[in-house]
């Protein structure tokens, strides 16, 4: 079904940012924001929310209880966690007039060397460059996990490169912050991407232990991905039920004859454990193993 024609025209926008130079037609759109190229000195992306703002908000400062609970909960995650690896705001979101309304607007780095599943697109990487990957996402997720944020959606989409090819995790927009309420109902499941997601994702929320470990699962799928071509439980010809019967019911994933390290075959087969238990009690053992910190 296609989305409704933006609140803003073309020309609305250039006039909200006088001086910037916002490459038309955006980069992309999602369900509650669109992005534009800033093609100027910053290279950065522009995100506006499509949603305006109350009537009554004047000045550029943000009350942050006026931001939708998904896009709060991914510009925290984006203040607290510090990593190379993980995505950063560059400008914190503002209120800025384009048109009649008012929208909030923040900027994140521009990543020119497109997502891992781009790549993916032209078959498996080399052992050095899954590995990369894998480095560069656990990495990612001791980092979240040191301020008590579980991602939850790692997969290839949401994992871009830099110029210089340094892999980087984006979009934490339904991760989950401990000690905050979180975003589905406690006898709902968690949200998730289903062909990326760990067995205690399809639990109750009340039920299930989402913690770090549950990022290592997406880590392990991610990297058998990359490293292989194939997903690890996803099958062709396989429907959504099919799949998550599977996912729910595996007991190991065999890694014996992936064309790797002994060490990488080590670590991949213990992050796609089936039960948190079962896989890695830190992020740094993993680590270790791959003979890295």
């Amino acid at each position: 079904m296609p989305q409704p024609p933006l609140p803003f025209t073309d020309a609305e926008l250039a006039d909200a940012f006088p001086g910037r130079q916002l490459a038309v037609p955006p980069l992309g759109r999602g369900s509650f924001k669109v992005a534009y190229f800033a093609d100027d000195t910053t290279q950065s992306v522009v995100k506006v929310l499509t949603d305006p703002l109350p009537s009554d908000v004047d000045g550029t400062e943000v009350d942050p209880s006026l931001l939708p609970e998904r896009f709060a909960r991914e510009v925290r995650a984006m203040q607290l966690a510090d990593s190379p690896h993980l995505v950063k705001i560059l400008v914190e979101p503002r209120a800025v007039q384009i048109g009649a309304n008012r929208y909030v607007a923040y900027e994140e780095p521009f990543y020119g060397g497109g997502t891992l599943a781009d790549r993916l697109r032209n078959g498996a990487m080399t052992e050095a460059e899954a590995g990369d990957v894998i480095v560069a996402l656990l990495r990612a997720v001791r980092e979240l996990w040191r301020n008590d944020i579980v991602h939850r959606d790692i997969k290839p989409g949401n994992i871009v490169f830099s110029a210089d090819g340094t892999p980087v995790l984006i979009d934490p927009g339904i991760s989950l912050h401990v000690g905050l309420d979180d975003l589905t109902d406690s006898s709902h499941i968690s949200p998730m991407t289903p062909g990326y997601s760990a067995p205690e994702q399809h639990e109750a929320r009340r039920y299930a232990r989402i913690d770090f470990r549950t990022d290592h699962f997406l880590v392990g799928v991610v990297g058998y991905f990359a490293l292989t071509g194939k997903h690890p439980i996803l099958e062709a010809g396989m429907d959504r039920n099919e799949y998550i019967v599977k996912l729910l019911s595996f007991d190991r994933i065999d890694v014996s004859a992936l064309l790797c390290s002994a060490e990488l075959r080590l670590v991949l087969g213990r992050l796609l454990a089936p039960k948190p238990n079962r896989r890695f009690r830190t992020t740094a053992e993993p680590l270790e193993i791959l003979g890295v910190t």
